[in-house]
Order: structure tokens, then sequence, then C-alpha cells
């Protein structure tokens, strides 16, 4: 099922080498008080017991990509839920929009399946709306502490469509972040998903995995670096945080043979690691700039116009090792454009680094 990266990844001149470790997901204030994201730190940490690490990704075919901010706060993950026939399976790092959990409590009183995995550690603090799903009827669970953080934002609906993102599902999320949805209806997708909330659910979560999707902290740091090495002509990144250093070395062998190479970073304060990592792209011929407005909160890759990489994976050791995660390859014209279009747009008005 991997093959099709694995196959690009042999022609790749150069792989990544391993270094250091480093913090995860550094994030904006909200508007109204509540956190759109909160500063957390991924040092340390243990990664799934029997984890395996498989080869590169295989893009999914039917991804339908949506862009944040569009002007509609996110009103289509709610219609998406309300919508719900038989089951709404979601796991989020952060959930604090009222629409959203409303429209969990009534899809439960309606009689679907509804289901919650919510991350359990103290940087999140989610036990507000634990307890508000809790007292509606709503079968909710913590995440497993085999991982740093879960930090995937994945809504299933109908077991037919899984909405694999790079958002949390926040009050400001959508108006305020550079974000990216992927509305993704490939079946092995999906019932990759399902499969993966089903034993994270159950505080059992799968040391390996088979199919198409983008998952730590199993095969994460295998895929993305792949992506990166089979690069032939050009590589467009908008990350939130870029630290790792199997990634900075990945680009840095990228950038000597050739492929051009520009990243749109946040500008949330970088780690002592995340700066060595720009210096080290930096100097080997990377264009680097940073955005304030929106705040860039996305994590995507565009590699040679051809393939995009969207998920809630930052660039840091401890997203791709460490903690619970969940991305999707694309590959379809059409949905790698609006990537595309979108990065370089934020290039363009960025502050060079």
């Amino acid at each position: 099922m991997r093959a099709f990266l694995f196959g690009l990844m042999l022609l790749a001149a150069c792989s990544a080498s391993p270094h250091g470790s480093d913090d995860d997901d550094t994030q904006s204030q909200d508007d109204g008080g509540d956190t759109a994201d909160v500063t957390t730190s991924d040092d340390g940490g243990t990664t799934t017991d029997g984890a395996t690490t498989t080869d590169g990704a295989m893009p999914a075919s039917n991804v339908q990509i949506i862009v944040e901010p569009d002007g509609k706060d996110g009103q289509q993950v709610v219609d998406a839920i309300n919508a719900a026939k038989k089951s709404v399976h979601m796991t989020m790092y952060m959930l604090t929009s009222t629409n959203v959990i409303s429209a969990l409590i009534s899809r439960h009183k309606a009689g679907v399946d509804v289901k919650v995995l919510l991350d359990s550690s103290s940087t999140t603090d989610n036990t507000s709306v634990y307890n508000q799903l809790k007292s509606g009827g709503v079968a909710v669970a913590w995440s497993s502490n085999k991982f740093t953080y879960t930090h995937e934002k994945c809504v299933i609906i109908d077991g037919a469509t899984a909405w694999i993102m790079t958002m949390n599902l926040t009050q400001s999320s959508p108006s305020s972040n550079r974000e990216y949805l992927g509305i993704d209806t490939s079946a092995a997708d999906v019932t990759e998903a399902e499969t993966i909330f089903e034993g994270d659910f159950a505080s059992s979560p799968p040391a390996s995995v088979n199919g198409p999707l983008v998952v730590s902290p199993i095969n994460s740091l295998t895929d993305l670096t792949g992506i990166i090495n089979a690069a032939k002509s050009t590589l467009d990144l908008e990350q939130e945080e870029l630290s790792d250093y199997h990634t900075a070395d990945a680009l840095k062998a990228a950038l000597g043979r050739g492929v051009k190479v520009r990243v749109v970073l946040s500008d949330a304060t970088m780690t002592q690691s995340g700066q060595s990592a720009l210096a080290e792209i930096k100097g080997a011929g990377a264009k680097v700039v940073k955005v304030s407005t929106p705040y860039i909160h996305a994590k995507a890759i565009i590699a040679d116009g051809t393939t995009a990489f969207i998920g809630s994976e930052n660039l840091s050791t401890g997203s791709l090792q460490y903690n619970r995660e969940l991305g999707v390859v694309v590959t379809t014209a059409s949905e790698v454009q609006k990537v595309s279009t979108t990065i370089s747009s934020d290039f363009a008005k960025g502050t060079a680094l």
C-alpha cells in the first residue's frame, strides 16, 4: 500500500540523518480568552510499545481541501456533524467550539453513535468539555498515556468520510489561523482512520498500521522525510514549527541536489532546536519567511507542485515520534493547487528570516 513514495524514496539522492529532540506545538491566543492553541512541550515521552515504521504514504485520491480562514468560521464541520446519520467519531486535541459541542450532543440525542476522544494532558485542560459532553450523554474518553500528546484533529462521519485537519475545533481557529481541512472519502483512508480511532478510544492504540495515512508515532517521520527526499524541483512548506533535525537534514539534502525550498513559518518564539534547524536550512539556501496574520497553525508540504501533505504533524521530533498525529497525502491537481496557491500568497507577504 505504501509503495508509491517508497519507490520515489529509492530515487532520491539523499536521506535524512537522526539528531536530537525538541518541542511540539506553539500556538496563539484566541480573541475571546479561549486559546486557539496553547504553547506545549514535547521533550521526552515514550513511543507506542511495539510501534513499527512503514514506508512512504500512498496518496489519497478522494480528498477535498478547505483553506481557512474562508469566512465561514468552520461551519462546514458543524454541518457535517449535524448531517451524520449513523456515527460521529472524533479525536481532538482541543475542543472549545460551542457549535461543535452542541452538534455532538444533538446527534447523540438523535440516536447517532457519537464518541469523542480528547487529549488528556494538563496543557489542553479539556476537563470542562469532557464533563459537558458526558453530561449530555456522549461517550467520551481520555487519550492514552502512551503518547506525549494526542494532537490529532480528525472527525469521522458515518464511517464514510474522515475530516483530517490541521485545525483544532476551537472558537477562533477557523477565523484567526491558517488551517487546512481535508475531507477524505477514500475508503482505505477512512477505514484506517476508524481503526486507529477505535483502538485509541479503547485505550489500546494500534502498534502498527497498514493503510495510506501519515500516522505518528508510527510512520510520520519516514513518510514526511520521504516526500522531501523524493522532490525533484521544488518544495514549499507552511509550518507552525520546523525544529526536527531529521526534517532539516532532508531539506538541506534537497537543496544540495538543486531543489528550490521555500518555507512559511509562524511568528511564534522559536526553541533553540528550531533556531538551529532554521540556520541549517537557510545556510543551505532555503528561503524562509514568517507571517503574523493569519496565525500560521498550518502543517503542509507541497512537493514539485504535484503532491501535498496536510495533517496535525508539526515538523518537530515530539510531534513525529512521540504524539498521536494524523495526516494525509493528496495528489489531486485541483486540491494540491489550493494549498500551493495559499502558501505562495503567504510567502509573498511574509517577513524574511
